[in-house]
């Protein structure tokens, strides 16, 4: 009889512990985001970079894992379309801003884009909700502006100074690159 209620007694330990264990195996695990590369997308109407520049970067965004989609678009135009008047003198911020969202959206661009005009020279970087909330912020637009503000002065400069076609796209190759690696670092490891 003992031996009966030992082994009743394991029985009914064996069932409690196991419905005790029960809840906590049956809940569901929590997925872990699924990490995705980076994405460069450039359009280069203004003959800004290199071809091999702009595969380099691409290769270098691509190869960085991100929590989310992040992507960054840059887009170049040698001059200001037809359809569109230039700005006033003190609007230019505005026009450039406002010419930027139409084409983002017609890009259906996501993340960070920045737009690029050859002749008025300009760059304007205006960033998406998403990336907003991942911390990509107002510095952040003004420190990736000035990244190819900077290089795009030194390859005009370098122009007046009689370098070579070929020096600067160097110049401006390198502007991309950094580009690129400077949004990499800012939303890699961020996630909404």
């Amino acid at each position: 009889m003992i031996q009966v209620v030992g082994g009743l007694g394991s029985v009914f330990a064996v069932l409690v512990c196991g419905l005790i264990a029960l809840p906590v195996s049956a809940q569901p695990k929590k997925k872990e985001p699924v990490k995705k590369p980076g994405a460069l997308h450039v359009y280069d109407g203004g003959s800004l970079f290199t071809n091999s520049a702009i595969d380099k970067a691409k290769a270098a965004m691509g190869k960085t894992v991100f929590e989310r989609e992040t992507a960054l678009t840059v887009e170049t135009f040698a001059t200001i379309p037809k359809d569109k008047t230039a700005p006033e003198k003190g609007e230019e911020a505005k026009f450039f801003t406002n010419w930027a969202k139409s084409e983002a959206a017609l890009d259906k661009a996501k993340g960070v884009y920045v737009l690029v005009c050859r002749s008025p020279g300009y760059v304007t970087v205006i960033v998406d909700k998403a990336a907003r909330d991942r911390g990509f912020t107002n510095e952040n637009e003004q420190k990736l502006r000035d990244i190819l503000l900077a290089s795009f002065r030194e390859a005009g400069q370098a122009k007046k100074d009689g370098k070579s076609d070929e020096e600067q796209f160097k110049i401006r190759d390198k502007a991309l690159s950094g580009a690129a690696d400077y949004v990499s670092s800012v939303l890699k490891g961020t996630a909404k």
